[in-house]
């Protein structure tokens, strides 16, 4: 399997950045929802969400100069609406995994806390501020079930391509062919 990506198929480096932020998606999604209910586990939960956050925002800044230093492998199908689909769906994606970080700094921000990224406090920007602090915890959760919904759309996509359409986009992503 070449590093570098080919009209045919992605290559080693796009691969381990969909997946891996694949499963930080849904690590950072089980956290950020259900950290009220473990207890003493609670803090471990929200510093594990914000640094992860944190690390998918850093990715999408290197995973989008990777694609652009890439060639993308060439549609598999003609059809002009799934292709205009696919672009909708990469930017909205990209867009929200930029934008979902920068809500959870600035809710942070306003609770009067600065997140913390494997250890090292970032500094806050914004003041405490009780006013905005629950349209911030609002626009956070809903950008975050926006994503979520998108996430599965994705993934069924992926499955219709394989099983129903049985053309190799979900094998292209693949780590096996």
């Amino acid at each position: 399997m070449s590093i570098f990506n080919t009209k045919e198929s992605y290559g080693l480096v796009s691969k381990f950045f969909h997946w891996i932020m694949a499963a930080m998606l849904i690590v950072i999604w089980l956290l950020g929802t259900f950290n009220d209910e473990v207890g003493p586990l609670k803090k471990i939960f929200i510093v594990t969400h914000y640094t992860l956050g944190i690390t998918i925002f850093l990715m999408v800044g290197l995973r989008l100069i990777w694609r652009w230093l890439n060639p993308k492998p060439e549609y598999l199908s003609p059809n002009k609406f799934l292709r205009k689909i696919s672009n909708m769906v990469f930017t909205l994606f990209y867009s929200l995994m930029f934008i979902i970080p920068i809500s959870g700094y600035v809710l942070m921000n306003l609770r009067g806390r600065n997140p913390v990224y494997f250890g090292y406090e970032i500094p806050a920007l914004f003041s405490s501020n009780e006013a905005w602090k629950g349209f911030a915890k609002e626009t956070h959760e809903l950008l975050g079930t926006v994503l979520l919904i998108l996430f599965v759309l994705h993934v069924l996509a992926a499955l219709y391509h394989h099983y129903i359409r049985r053309d190799e986009t979900l094998k292209r992503m693949a780590w096996t062919k």
